[in-house]
């Protein structure tokens, strides 16, 4: 396979590990539907890529649970906290919103230290956890191409990837209006 080839078709590792999760599983259904509806392959060839397929679902399993706790907090728990700073910057902005300017000035401090003291004691160990299974999908997925593409082709290889957006940032969902990469601009 082409370096260029290779790189068109692969996730930036900046992107979410959401947006990880969902290329991964593009990759493993494409790679799933090679098994069951590609008449080309030899049994020998179905087996391998069957092996294949289970190791990209074990890493995609893991994947998915350092993914789920990670959106959770940040669903749940974050927005809390940011939604108090929010409310401490307005009685700050807003002196006639009923806090004096000093008592404002102190909750305000009050919540982004308790922001701060969260994003540390809860975000750091999440997104610690979670990083570490994006590299671990993306070395299981480096191991899947270089023995597919010395078992069968670069070409085969590259026909697992999905188109993503220009960034490289998302799969490319055009016309997919529950896409949040549809309405970005790319």
């Amino acid at each position: 396979m082409s370096a260029e080839g290779a790189a068109g078709r692969r996730l930036s590792r900046g992107a979410s590990g959401l947006r990880h999760l969902r290329w991964a599983r593009e990759v493993l259904a494409t790679l799933e539907a090679h098994v069951e509806h590609n008449p080309a392959l030899s049994g020998a060839d179905r087996e391998a890529l069957r092996g294949e397929a289970s190791a990209l679902s074990a890493a995609v399993q893991a994947l998915s649970g350092a993914v789920k706790p990670y959106r959770d907090f940040l669903e749940r728990t974050r927005v809390r906290y940011r939604g108090r700073v929010r409310v401490a910057e307005y009685l700050v902005r807003e002196p006639d919103a009923g806090e004096a300017g000093g008592a404002a000035r102190a909750h305000l401090e009050e919540a982004l230290v308790e922001l701060t003291w969260m994003e540390q004691a809860q975000r750091q160990p999440l997104k610690a956890a979670l990083s570490a299974e994006i590299d671990r999908l993306r070395e299981a997925m480096a191991r899947m191409d270089a023995h597919l593409a010395g078992r069968l082709s670069g070409k085969f290889v590259e026909s697992l990837y999905p188109p993503l957006t220009d960034a490289a940032t998302r799969v490319a969902d055009d016309g997919d209006p529950d896409d949040d990469a549809t309405s970005s601009p790319r």
